[in-house]
């Protein structure tokens, strides 16, 4: 056996002579045999280890002695060991994940914490063939792709590493039987209340009926699945750039590349999206891709999914996006009366907005200076004879319209943002001055031709905006608060 692992450490090269290598050790049979054989190799191989040991909380006096029995362990081979102590079953229902996963995030954590603090460029730990089986069968089962099935790898980010994924538990149990390996066994393995364990303990056993190598051919299909992930991978990594673009707080997907591409490669490229922006795939499963692909392949221009932790993907016209889910709030304009001669600060929406009756002379004076300057269009002139009822400022609302400069007819506000491609969650944000439901002024973006004063306007009134931190108009510079 040993020879087995010192040729698969040297093909798969994940040891190198200098390496400083922490192991993470529960007192099981696979760690404690790795454990073993590391210290009896280490001479050899020309490197110097340690050990790290989590104590989950969950088993009482048991876990109390499972850490004894490692930290004696060490002990009598001059092996330096850390331990930390975590409450796992309080830190689930905090995160609100399954017991199992926070506990495997835990031990990633405290083993990632010690080797940066003590100067480890390695941790070894103990998974084997069987692991690599109940892996796959676990991702199949939640649903996966060839990434998913291409399982756990020898090394993973140049820094874990996993020197006995050459062997089947037999030889491990068999190497600690030959080597007096009184390893602790955790009653945890036998209950049925986590995933891997009925994996282990229910499906493998019938698998192992019909076929008693059937995990040894689960361990060949990941390493060709491999394979075949890593050349598709170095060909998406060619493009991914063209496709994905970082921006603040989300990634962007330019939809007419990623057209041309073949559905396999476009599928990874969503997965990589989703990566990009959270940094993870964490419970992201094939069916989440294959709902956000047939979306993005379809015609509809303006929709939105969301996908666990909080991620939502989007599409506003030409603009798809991967993104924290918005939280909704109220962004409704309070209707407002606007008179004439006076000055309003809308605080919440950071507006400022100012009316005042103009002579037609000053009007005159005005239209001169747009003949040679560029038309301030934060300043518009209505033909006050022409409003007969109270003007309001406010955020849209069912049945608005108004007169395109342009057009014969009017057109609804609804169908204007949409044409705009106007992002429907920022509709209610754009202020409108109305009289009922004719919209005289989409502040920022349209005009009402009908209600524009001329030379001929007897009755002229101005009204001027300014969105707080923009410049507009030099009598509104000072602070506003």
């Amino acid at each position: 056996m040993e020879k087995k692992v010192i040729q698969y450490i040297e093909e798969q090269g994940i040891l190198e002579a200098g390496d400083h290598v922490l192991i993470g050790v529960s007192g099981g049979a696979d760690s404690l045999a790795l454990l073993y054989f590391l210290d009896k190799y280490a001479n050899q191989f020309e490197i110097t280890l340690g050990v790290a040991h989590l104590h989950h909380g969950l088993r009482g006096a048991a876990a109390d002695a499972d850490e004894e029995f490692v930290k004696e362990f060490c002990r009598a081979r001059n092996i330096p060991f850390f331990s930390r102590q975590r409450n796992i079953r309080q830190i689930s229902r905090i995160e609100k994940i399954s017991v199992e996963e926070a506990g495997r995030k835990e031990r990633y954590d405290f083993f990632s914490v010690i080797a940066e603090a003590h100067g480890y460029n390695r941790i070894a730990m103990g998974h084997h063939i069987n692991d690599q089986a109940e892996t796959m069968l676990m991702r199949l089962i939640r649903g996966t792709g060839v990434k998913g099935v291409s399982g756990i790898k020898s090394s993973r980010d140049n820094l874990y590493i996993r020197p006995f994924l050459c062997l089947e538990k037999k030889e491990i149990l068999a190497y600690c039987k030959i080597h007096e390996l009184a390893f602790r066994t955790d009653a945890t393995n036998f209950q049925r209340d986590y995933t891997r364990n009925k994996i282990r303990l229910d499906i493998m056993p019938m698998v192992l009926e019909i076929n008693p190598r059937a995990e040894v051919h689960f361990n060949e299909f990941t390493k060709i699945a491999y394979e075949y992930e890593a050349f598709f991978e170095k060909y998406v990594d060619l493009i991914e750039d063209r496709i994905l673009a970082s921006e603040i707080n989300r990634v962007v997907i330019n939809r007419d590349v990623w057209l041309g591409e073949e559905p396999v490669v476009q599928k990874e490229i969503l997965r990589r999206a989703i990566f990009k922006f959270k940094g993870s795939l964490k419970e992201i499963e094939y069916n989440h891709i294959t709902a956000f692909y047939s979306l993005l392949k379809s015609d509809k221009t303006i929709w939105e999914i969301h996908f666990p932790h909080d991620i939502q993907v989007s599409r506003r016209y030409d603009r798809v996006m991967v993104s924290k889910k918005e939280t909704q709030t109220d962004v409704i304009i309070t209707p407002k009366p606007i008179l004439e001669n006076k000055t309003y600060l809308f605080a919440k929406e950071h507006l400022i907005v100012e009316t005042k009756r103009v002579t037609p002379a000053e009007f005159k004076d005005k239209r001169c200076f747009f003949s040679k300057e560029v038309e301030n269009h934060c300043e518009k002139y209505f033909d006050y004879d022409k409003i007969k009822g109270i003007l309001v400022l406010r955020s849209r609302q069912s049945g608005d319209y108004f007169y395109p400069p342009g057009l014969l007819g009017k057109k609804s506000i609804k169908k204007y943002f949409i044409d705009k491609k106007i992002d429907r969650n920022r509709r209610n944000e754009i202020p409108l001055l109305v009289v009922d439901n004719e919209v005289l002024w989409i502040l920022g973006y349209a005009i009402n031709q009908r209600f524009l004063a001329n030379d001929d306007t007897k009755k002229i009134i101005r009204v001027t905006y300014l969105m707080l931190g923009e410049k507009c108009d030099s009598r509104y510079s000072g602070n506003f608060g």
